[in-house]
């Protein structure tokens, strides 16, 4: 997912993929489903700027400081 500003997020582990190439998405619209077998499911995140792997936990804010 682009988010601009040379900043990427990568996404792994979804069993089903609800959005194509080029598409917009609003914040908080879903781009997917995780899987529902017996197996443990795991999401897989990372953030990226100009390519390069960066810690996202600067970007993950609790949901009680949200705005909504």
């Amino acid at each position: 997912i682009e988010h601009g500003e040379g900043y990427h997020l990568l996404l792994a582990g979804l069993s089903r993929i609800d959005c194509v190439v080029g598409q917009w998405v609003l914040a908080g619209e879903p781009v997917g489903v995780m899987g529902t077998g017996k197996e443990s499911q795991q999401l897989y995140l990372e953030l990226r700027r100009q390519g390069v792997p960066i810690d996202p936990l600067s970007w993950l804010v609790p949901a009680k400081d949200k705005v909504g």
